[in-house]
């Protein structure tokens, strides 16, 4: 049996990609009073946000546009750090990179 989400708007051709991005809308959703966003730590609007966007916009496109842009965005996931939605970011100092 197959169900079938009726939370998701008239109009969106990509339900799994259109729910992605609210999640990530949701998590990284204001700044902070320092000008950072709120989850992640990253100068408003982070990176994430931008890419939630993003995503969000292609959710309502035609679907070769939307299984493109998931796609894309499942290969800026296997960069390590780059999208690690699952925890707020943790920042190196520069002393990290040295070697000892």
């Amino acid at each position: 049996m197959v169900m079938v989400d009726q939370a998701a708007p008239a109009g969106i051709v990509d339900r799994l990609l259109w729910q992605d991005a609210q999640r990530m809308l949701a998590r990284h959703a204001s700044a902070g009073h320092d000008g950072n966003c709120v989850w992640c730590g990253w100068r408003w609007p982070c990176a994430p946000r931008r890419i939630a966007e993003r995503a969000d916009a292609a959710s309502r496109r035609p679907w070769r546009e939307a299984w493109t842009f998931r796609h894309d965005l499942n290969s800026v996931r296997e960069m390590p750090g780059l999208l690690d939605d699952s925890r707020p970011a943790v920042r190196r100092s520069k002393d990290d990179d040295e070697l000892t």
